[in-house]
Order: structure tokens, then C-alpha cells, then sequence
């Protein structure tokens, strides 16, 4: 991706959801630098992933603005399709193939077999596909309902990782994976530091605690931003989850 730089910056950006009667984003400032981990992270409607589509350019601010390299998230998309790549929580799972899946939406004739297995690869579901004579043609069931939870979620890692994203978001994307998956897919989060920009999404403080920045958000709002050890000196209640979980 020439000329792009996977830059973030918000400025003030307020968003407020129609009969609502308060903000979902109040005055949200912030800067990402190239390569940085970022984990957005508050109790249920804080407004995290609010904010990731306000980043994204899914949702436009009522005021304030969002600049990806310079630019609109929109221009981004436009000038630099695959650039930006996002993993939701909830998957969606196509019927068809695995290669299909992971690069949605690509002409099956211009699918790069190499970046699928790369993709699958990161996301920790190759040897999965190696024990199946098939590879990256197993047939997926409707709703992916031949994969697990889990199988699912990394297969959705797969797909935003399948066009070497320069800023990548992931929305609780760990949240259905056993232990052990998810401490694989922050490794490979981990080592995808520093050449991809993170923005991460989770709960799970474990996935989080190694990102350069953390940014708590409260009511639409940022209350603590910093280290992990600077937030957790912050903000109470984020130091009583690190505790419990003996971080």
C-alpha cells in the first residue's frame, strides 16, 4: 500500500445514536502512530466499539473528525481497498469453501492461494486444514456450522489478515477461543506489533495488557489513557478486574 501510512487520529469526534438521549461519543481526542498496539477497553456500552466504527468510517461523527493517513476513513477505502481490515466478534460464515471465506468477496479467479494459507497460517487454523485432505477447498456448512466458536473467530482473523491489512481492528475477536487458541493469537497479534497498527477490543485483559496504549473509555468517554500500569493506577474498577485475574 504506496504512500499509505496507518496513522489515527481522532479530534473531538461526538456521536450520538438517533432517539438517544445522550452521546454515544463525547469529545473523543487521540493519536495512534504507526505500528502501535491499542486496546480500547470499559465496561459494556462505553462506547468501544462505537468508536471502531467511527475509525473505520462505518458511522460518521456529528462533530469532530477522524483522519487514517491524512485522510476520511471513506477516502482510505476508496484510494486503498484492504488497507484497513476489521474482525468482528460474530463472524459471519458464507457456504463454500475456506479459500472463499477468507478472501470474501475477491473473484475466485484473483484469490492468492499464498496469502490464504498465510492468513490461515496467523490465525492459528492451518494444521486444522492440513489434516483435511481438502486444504483450503473443505466446504463450509451454512452459517459455518461445520466450524466451532472458536474455528469460526480464527477463521475471521484469517480473513482480515488475508490482504496484509496495515491497520487492522479487532472487535472481541478472542472471545469465543479456549485459553490456549487465544494465547496463540496474541502472539501472533504480538508479533504483528510494530509492522500492523492494532486497535483491539476485549474484555479479556490478558489479550491487552502487552499494547503500547491503553484507552479507557467511560460513557462515550475517554477517562484514562497510557500504559496498562498507568491506566490500572487510573482507574479503580480496571485495577480490580487486573487483580482478580492475578495480572
Amino acid at each position: 500500500f504506496p504512500d499509505f501510512s496507518a496513522t489515527v487520529e481522532c479530534f473531538d469526534v461526538s456521536l450520538k445514536y438517533p432517539m438517544s438521549d445522550r452521546p454515544a461519543l463525547s469529545n473523543i481526542s487521540l493519536s495512534i502512530g504507526v505500528g502501535e498496539s491499542v486496546a480500547l477497553v470499559g465496561s459494556t456500552g462505553a462506547g468501544k466499539s462505537t468508536l471502531a466504527d467511527v475509525i473505520l468510517g462505518v458511522l460518521l461523527p456529528i462533530s469532530g473528525e477522524v483522519k487514517i493517513s491524512g485522510l476520511q476513513p471513506l477516502e482510505v477505502v476508496r484510494i486503498w481497498p484492504g488497507a484497513m481490515a476489521y474482525v468482528p466478534q460474530d463472524v459471519k460464515v458464507l457456504s463454500g469453501t475456506v479459500r472463499e471465506n477468507v478472501a470474501l468477496g475477491i473473484p475466485s479467479e484473483d484469490i492468492d492461494d499464498t496469502l490464504v494459507w498465510e492468513a490461515l497460517e496467523r490465525a492459528h487454523l492451518a494444521d486444522f486444514l492440513m489434516q483435511d485432505r481438502m486444504g483450503i477447498e473443505t466446504k463450509v456448512g451454512e452459517n459455518g456450522v461445520q466450524l466451532s466458536g472458536g474455528q469460526r473467530q480464527r477463521l475471521g482473523i484469517a480473513r482480515g489478515l488475508y490482504s496484509r491489512p496495515r491497520l487492522l481492528v479487532l472487535d472481541e475477536a478472542t472471545s469465543a477461543l479456549d485459553a490456549e487458541t487465544e494465547k496463540a493469537i496474541t502472539e501472533t497479534l504480538d508479533a504483528l506489533a510494530g509492522e500492523v497498527t492494532l486497535i483491539i477490543i476485549a474484555h479479556r485483559l490478558a489479550t491487552v495488557r502487552n499494547c503500547d496504549q491503553v484507552i479507557y473509555l467511560q460513557d462515550g468517554e475517554v477517562i484514562s489513557s497510557g500504559s496498562f500500569a498507568q491506566v490500572r493506577n487510573s482507574v479503580a474498577d480496571f485495577d480490580m478486574q487486573a487483580k482478580i485475574l492475578g495480572l
